[in-house]
């Protein structure tokens, strides 16, 4: 019964996520299109509740691979928004939010976003804080398997890295 219960959250989670991604994406259009033309990012990790840190996955030593990944990649990493000089000030945002499930299993929602300052069509108004390129998922894994989680997010920053070279 735990193993169906936790398949079924596991599914509700990615159903709920594909969710909030289609109503968003209905209002402000995402992907490789919006990050033609910035001239880097700054990388904001969210900090990692401690269970994850416990098991070996920091906060400080993601932020670091990721902006080691961006670089070799060859998008210029800021260190802060003052360092950046676009007005949009864009930044890529990762997040990570475990649920505990039954069984010793945690299912992990992992987000990877651009963030950046848009003006509006039809004021003088900025948009702050607009998500223009996405990227998430769900990872069901045990606690003691980070390896596959910190894969995961690797992977998606080397999306944003294929999308990022594909327009500049």
């Amino acid at each position: 019964m735990r193993g169906i219960r936790s398949t079924v959250l596991v599914r509700a989670l990615a159903v709920t996520s594909l969710t909030v991604t289609v109503s968003a994406q209905m209002f402000v259009p995402t992907g490789r299109d919006t990050l033609r033309g910035l001239p880097g990012v700054e990388v904001l990790v969210e900090s990692l509740p401690p269970e994850m840190e416990r098991v070996g996955l920091t906060t400080a030593g993601l932020r670091t691979e990721i902006e080691q990944r961006l670089k070799a990649g060859g998008v210029v990493v800021y260190a802060n928004q003052k360092e950046n000089p676009s007005p949009a000030k864009p930044y890529l945002y990762i997040h990570l939010n475990p649920l505990e499930l039954p069984g010793q299993l945690q299912a992990v929602a992992v987000q990877v976003h651009v963030r950046q300052t848009l003006q509006s069509l039809v004021s003088d108004s900025r948009i702050v804080n607009a998500m223009t390129w996405d990227m998430h998922t769900v990872v069901a894994m045990r606690p003691s398997e980070v390896s596959v989680l910190k894969e995961t997010v690797v992977e998606m920053v080397d999306r944003f890295v294929a999308d990022w070279r594909a327009v500049h």
